[in-house]
């Protein structure tokens, strides 16, 4: 009789090595953050150096996304072959060269494929370190540490614009981008440092991989196992067959719903974030106060990702990420009647901060909810891929709106359209989940579903 393989920790408290290997995984994701949106607090200062158009700032904004896209879907699925923690160094060198090629570039298209290659690493590393955060905390505290994990994205932005500011009045904008690089080679050996996946360690079939499983056991402070359960994934699909099976009948159409959703949020959300700093100079206020604007956009998204956690507790996943969305749609349009009075504008970008990070969240939320366990991983790793190509549109579209004289309120106003969009899709996976708790409740019991 064998053993099935437990996370390291199902009950009990967090001991201190899992505490600070959960910690590194935040601060890497936080580097993430600063690297993707970099660009976003240095645009201003690459475009009077170069004479760049709006329409080239919004292909250099949408190069970093469309690189995570391709990461995500071509690179990440090599964590299979060589373990989530080498992935992840590997990872952090391809997006480190991107850094130092994007410091040094002598022109837009070295820029461009330096923020391409940055772009690609991180995407390949974002599967890897969920699985890594999820496994260190263990089953108890996995929602609790893969939130807080999220956290660090934003975070990183926030500190982007503190750091931008301050290289580029002690230096230039390349500054920038070498502290970027530095950053993701000083994070190697830290993650060398980590344990790999206990889960690809079982599936690897080596000899010594009970004993590594168990040298990682007793660090988290758990009982050692005696075997391993060498027939736990006999039903899992492989990566084909399982993008298949998001198509069949049962899942067909809430597939096509949440991949809907996320391309049709994050064409806004990468809109907002990457362009909402110079929409503010380019309204006649400094740079100072663009960065400002960009710095409590991701601050108040942290806010707005703690909340709409609390809010889908309380209510079912789809209703929650819809609430958001809708909410959104209102700050946006709040945020295009803004007076030019400064402290009426940060606070409705403040507003549309909380509502844009937390509708990312709450959509996170819900792919959990719409597949059984052996495709939730696929469900969700192409459905964020996919959604990508709304990231790239997203800012490239706002920059070619620029430049066509499209003025800035109206902006704001054009791009609530795909939000709306998002979230009668979200809406529509609300109303999947109550017609098959109702049937649920009809076939077993009368108990009232959760809304």
């Amino acid at each position: 009789m064998t053993t099935t393989i437990e996370k390291p920790t199902q009950r009990g408290k967090l001991s201190m090595y899992q505490v600070g290997a959960l910690l590194a995984l935040a601060c890497l994701n936080m580097q993430d953050g600063f690297d993707i949106l970099a660009i976003t607090f240095s645009a201003g200062a690459i475009a009077e150096d170069w004479g760049l158009q709006r329409t080239q700032l919004g292909i250099v904004f949408s190069a970093s996304l469309f690189g995570m896209m391709l990461g995500a879907m071509f690179l990440s699925p090599f964590a299979d072959k060589v373990g989530r923690r080498i992935m992840t160094v590997i990872g952090l060198c391809i997006s480190g060269v991107g850094m130092i090629i994007a410091a040094s570039a002598s022109n837009i298209e070295l820029l461009v494929a330096g923020r391409l290659m940055t772009g690609v690493g991180i995407g390949g590393i974002l599967a890897s370190l969920n699985t890594l955060a999820a496994e260190y905390a263990g089953e108890r505290f996995s929602s609790l540490a893969v939130a807080t994990f999220q956290l660090g994205y934003p975070l990183g932005a926030f500190f982007a614009g503190y750091i931008a500011s301050w290289m580029l009045d002690i230096g230039t904008w390349r500054h920038v981008f070498w502290f970027g690089a530095a950053l993701s080679f000083f994070f190697v050996p830290i993650i060398l440092l980590l344990p790999e996946s206990t889960d690809y360690l079982a599936k690897t079939g080596k000899s010594d991989a009970l004993s590594q499983i168990n040298r990682i056991r007793r660090r988290f402070g758990r009982e050692p196992l005696e075997k391993l359960d060498t027939h736990h994934n006999d039903t899992h699909p492989g990566l084909v067959a399982g993008v298949l099976m998001l198509f069949a009948p049962r899942y067909a159409l809430r597939t096509l719903l949440i991949w809907s959703a996320f391309f049709l949020l994050l064409i806004s959300l990468y809109f907002v974030l990457s362009w909402t700093p110079r929409i503010l100079v380019e309204m006649g206020f400094d740079e100072d106060v663009g960065n400002l604007g960009g710095r409590l956009l991701n601050l108040a998204g942290m806010f707005g990702m703690i909340g709409v956690g609390v809010l889908a507790t309380l209510l079912r996943p789809p209703l929650a990420a819809t609430i958001y969305l809708f909410a959104m749609i209102c700050g946006l349009i709040a945020l295009s009647m803004a007076s030019q009075q400064l402290a009426v504008i940060l606070f409705a970008v403040s507003v549309v901060g909380f509502f844009t990070h937390g509708s990312m969240v709450g959509l996170y939320a819900v792919v959990p909810t719409l597949y059984p366990t052996e495709l939730r991983a696929t469900g969700t790793g192409w459905a964020i891929g996919l959604s990508r190509f709304g990231a790239i549109i997203g800012p490239a579209g706002a920059g070619i709106l620029l430049d066509q004289k499209v003025p800035m309120q109206l902006l704001f106003q054009v791009f609530v359209v795909p939000v709306a969009l998002s979230a009668l899709c979200a809406m529509g996976l609300w109303v999947l989940a109550r017609r098959e708790a109702t049937d649920r409740n009809l076939r077993h019991s009368n108990r009232p579903s959760k809304i």
